[in-house]
């Protein structure tokens, strides 16, 4: 049975509404096309998409151009080299240089980072919305509206706890040792209506039950006068002689040999930059746009993880369950947010290899026996975007000590929640581990080894690379509506536009966001 927040509708609109490269070929579609809309919109992920829909029910005629894919239900394999190729940005090749190489994930296609992400829905934190509001003029985060907007959110795509059936013995495993360590847990709140616990969200949802937005947020705009290309890369802005921007040329490419199949003029009264906090300044930096503030691609946050495994007794069979089924905070800072994470075999092995971890046969023979939690961290650590070498993105990032510190107390409680659950051998995934037969022989070796270097670092969540913020000195977009201070008609709508880093899963922040800014770009 079908659930009602799910529609996969979307997909009646190809070759009309909706076209890919595949659909402009089989129409014989003209080389060089014009377009005249009210809103052009560059990238169709969770920001992109809620404007598309917002703008779109107004009553504005609405253009999205997405770079990446579109897939029809059904598409994905559950396959972590199949999804690195067709879902990741960079086919997951993107890493942060500085004191550490941090591997960065940022999804691409149609839906953006909720085809790949575990369906994590947290609410930006009030301390730091309370800072975003007092700090930087963020009136849409106020105490008197931030509720409305997150609880309309949440209705859209489906918020709930994690049902206890579907979580998984992983997530048993967590409850029993945070319980025992007195920590605030709970089952994560995750949109994934449709969940069978299958455990491999971050390959794409094979059976369409996670509430991407792809199926939730763009039905919604396609029910009006809404067209999306994908398959169609913003190669670049338009301006006139004012230092307006006018719309943007893009191009629609063979996702496989990028060869050019239409060169698509899109005059646009409006147009939204919703391409990540990675892409958007990159395009902004390629012209040389928007940037007076001389802060466009700095002020990169994202959140830095690492993680813990521990063997049972008992089967835990790691890949069954939700990929990510419960949560605790840590006891003594709330910056640490402590996540289960379930994965398939291949994927849990790749990651385990690149953290140096002994692959041997014995290791490979108790997998199934294995648990595994990791954290993530609000970071007080800055990184930076630029333009790099045939289309790639360059990112520097330096993790301070600070921010080392919350990742070696994350470690720590993660090890003594494994123990008090009834394990008896435990490794922290950092340099030279092994399985710990205690305590405090693990919490030692984390000790000694928590330098970046010695982490067994990841990194996901991408923002605050286009400030948005009330003093132009120091910010790139105006709080009212994410609009650009130097440009009329040009806004910025995704996480790039974050004032300070999160320190929690981002996705219904960017869509909370969203929604606020493109209806005050529609009342304008």
């Amino acid at each position: 049975m079908t659930h009602p927040i799910l529609d996969y509708s979307a997909e009646d609109h190809l070759g009309d509404r909706l076209q890919t490269y595949e659909s402009f070929e089989a129409q014989q579609a003209p080389e060089k096309q014009t377009h005249k809309v009210d809103v052009a919109i560059v990238g169709a992920g969770p920001g992109g998409l809620v404007c598309a829909a917002t703008l779109a029910a107004a009553g504005l005629s609405v253009l999205i151009v997405e770079d990446g894919r579109f897939w029809p239900r059904h598409s994905f394999k559950r396959k972590q080299s199949w999804a690195a190729k067709h879902l990741m940005q960079e086919q997951a090749t993107r890493v942060m240089q500085g004191n550490a190489f941090i591997p960065l994930a940022s999804g691409r296609g149609v839906g953006g980072g909720t085809l790949v992400n575990s369906a994590i829905c947290f609410r930006a934190p009030d301390a730091v919305l309370d800072e975003w509001v007092d700090r930087w003029g963020l009136a849409h985060f106020g105490s008197e509206r931030r509720d409305r907007i997150f609880s309309e959110v949440e209705e859209v795509i489906g918020v709930a706890p994690t049902p206890a059936a579907l979580a998984g013995e992983n997530a048993r495993v967590a409850q029993r040792g945070f319980m025992q360590l007195g920590l605030d847990h709970a089952y994560m709140p995750r949109n994934a209506p449709g969940c069978v616990g299958c455990g491999t969200c971050q390959t794409g949802c094979p059976t369409g039950g996670k509430a991407t937005a792809d199926i939730t947020w763009l039905p919604r705009a396609l029910r009006f006068d809404t067209r999306l290309f994908a398959d169609t890369r913003c190669e670049r802005l338009t301006l006139n002689a004012q230092g307006r921007i006018t719309g943007l040329i893009a191009h629609t490419r063979h996702p496989e040999t990028r060869q050019v199949r239409v060169e698509h003029t899109i005059e646009a009264g409006r147009t939204l930059l919703a391409a990540g906090a990675v892409n958007t300044p990159i395009l902004l930096l390629n012209q040389g746009l928007a940037n007076s503030s001389a802060q466009v691609g700095l002020n990169l946050h994202v959140h830095p993880t690492v993680g813990v495994i521990a063997k049972f007794e008992e089967p835990i069979r790691l890949w069954s369950g939700a990929t990510q089924g419960y949560y605790a905070y840590h006891p003594d800072d709330p910056e640490i947010l402590l996540e289960t994470f379930s994965a398939s075999p291949d994927v849990f092995l790749s990651q385990a290899a690149r953290a140096g971890v002994d692959l041997s046969a014995e290791f490979l023979r108790e997998f199934r026996t294995m648990a595994a939690c990791g954290l993530l961290i609000r970071d007080s650590s800055t990184g930076q975007v630029s333009p790099g070498k045939d289309q790639r993105a360059k990112v520097r990032y330096m993790l301070e000590r600070d921010d080392q510190k919350k990742l070696t107390a994350g470690l720590h409680t993660l090890v003594e929640m494994f123990f008090e659950a009834g394990s008896r051998r435990v490794m922290p995934m950092v340099r030279e581990s092994r399985f710990f037969e205690s305590v405090n022989a693990a919490k030692d070796h984390v000790r000694i080894h928590h330098t970046p270097g010695d982490l067994s670092l990841y990194a996901s969540h991408p923002m605050g690379t286009c400030r948005i913020g009330d003093d132009p000195e120091r910010c790139v977009a105006r709080p009212q509506d994410g609009r650009t201070y130097d440009h009329e008609g040009l806004y910025i709508v995704d996480s790039s536009l974050f004032p300070s880093a999160l320190g929690a899963n981002p996705q219904v922040t960017i869509m909370a966001q969203a929604l606020a800014l493109s209806r005050a770009i529609a009342a304008g």
